[in-house]
């Protein structure tokens, strides 16, 4: 029964996409997001996420649907970024071995191209916040209350087989989507899903907690305290956080609590000192080699060249390190540069809509895709995932969201430029 529903809404997401290309993107996301055909039983080894890209593409084609591509300064870096994987992949010398990442990032990235070239309404920009917020919220109220009922005495995990199918991972992705809701609520008119709203934003935090993940806890803290700095009612969001905190920290077991205390004391902990290990071999590695090692670095061969020991061989468990180790310091250098220019863009957003009662909610988006990123930022640090989807559906969403007050502003500008004609006297 569930495979059935499943699949009959992935058709009328396919029939409805036909007639509008715009929501083949909205669908891409949910699909990478959300992965529903992965709830279901048959539905896990079936080719929807091929279905859904062809369907979009297909009816863009045949539509002659808008499609625009603004280029700004986060978009030019993430196309350097997508040529310079090319490269390092080419360079590698390992096809077979690289191929199957390499396919993959390439994928999400043409669609990345796709959705912003599809999504160019205002309207448009908040369904993709909307995927992507209900896609993660689905895991983070769940995983919530899972927390609750077990005392987050058991992990939460995400989907298996996917980006956030890890425990850190899942609670990464859970960060990212809190400040995504609190922009939400501000969309909503009826009180009672506003109050749903707000109570999803504490479930997903305490999902994040019942992750057991260090670098999560870090990350919700960092991002926290940004989100109370960033909100105009700082007296009323800083005491909803001080009642919550000891709340939420309170349902945590004993197991919970010791994990966490091995930040404090990472020399003693195995995991630990096995991520700085890796580490040091991407250093290492991008040292050595100017394109780096391509998407597979975890191997045996690269640890017992460049790395302090040779016999932990583990993955990156940090996007930094994890570009770095694949793609060398270049590939460092684009990426970091990619991210800057997009914080950067929220920033001229924040400028250009601020005091202006209007443009409230645009404000409020950028600030809130600005807190979102620095949990990224934070998090990533402890965890390899470099080619997340979530994080680059949000630049499109900036990059829109800038094209549209820039154009509206141009508007603006030349209307005001139009000599005043005096209407015709009666001769």
């Amino acid at each position: 029964m569930r495979d059935l529903l499943i699949a009959l809404l992935l058709l009328a997401g396919l029939v409805a996409t036909l007639r509008q290309p715009w929501m083949g993107a909205i669908l891409w996301i949910v699909v990478s997001v959300l992965n529903p055909h992965l709830l279901g039983f048959s539905m896990a080894t079936k080719p929807v996420a091929a279905a859904v890209a062809g369907t979009t593409i297909l009816a863009a084609l045949i539509r002659r649907a808008d499609f625009s591509i603004p280029w700004r300064a986060p978009l030019v870096w993430f196309a350097l970024f997508t040529l310079w994987m090319c490269i390092t992949y080419l360079a590698s010398g390992a096809l077979n071995e690289n191929y199957e990442m390499f396919n993959k990032v390439m994928k999400i990235n043409f669609m990345l191209f796709v959705v912003y070239g599809l999504i160019t309404t205002r309207r448009q920009v908040d369904y993709v916040i909307w995927a992507i917020a209900i896609s993660l919220c689905y895991y983070g109220v769940k995983g919530g209350v899972f927390t609750i009922l077990t005392a987050g005495a058991h992990r939460v995990w995400g989907p298996e087989g996917t980006f956030i199918g890890g425990n850190n991972e899942i609670a990464l992705a859970l960060i990212i989507c809190i400040p995504l809701l609190w922009y939400l609520r501000f969309k909503l008119e009826n009180r009672w899903l506003r109050l749903g709203m707000l109570a999803a934003m504490p479930l997903c935090g305490t999902a994040a907690l019942g992750s057991h993940s260090r670098g999560a806890l870090l990350a919700l803290v960092t991002m926290t305290l940004f989100f109370w700095i960033r909100n105009r009612h700082k007296g009323r969001i800083g005491l909803i956080i001080l009642l919550l905190a000891p709340i939420l920290l309170g349902l945590m077991s004993q197991g919970w609590e010791e994990r966490m205390a091995t930040i404090q004391t990472y020399e003693e902990d195995q995991s630990a000192m096995g991520r700085i290990n890796a580490w040091w071999m991407a250093y290492n590695l991008a040292k050595a080699n100017f394109f780096g090692g391509s998407f597979e670095t975890a191997t045996q061969a690269f640890f017992l060249l460049y790395a302090p020991d040779p016999y932990v061989i583990q993955g990156p468990h940090s996007i930094y390190f994890q570009v770095l180790g694949q793609h060398g310091f270049v590939g460092l250098f684009i990426y970091l540069a990619m991210w800057l220019s997009t914080w950067m863009a929220c920033n001229r957003i924040r400028t250009q809509t601020k005091n202006k009662a209007e443009k409230q909610d645009a404000h409020l988006l950028a600030s809130m895709i600005q807190v979102s990123l620095l949990g990224f930022a934070v998090g990533g640090a402890f965890l390899g995932l470099a080619y997340f989807d979530v994080p680059y559906f949000l630049m499109a969403v900036v990059l829109r969201l800038l094209w549209l007050e820039e154009t509206e502003a141009k508007a603006d500008v030349h209307s005001l430029d139009k000599p005043a004609v005096d209407p015709v006297q009666p001769g």
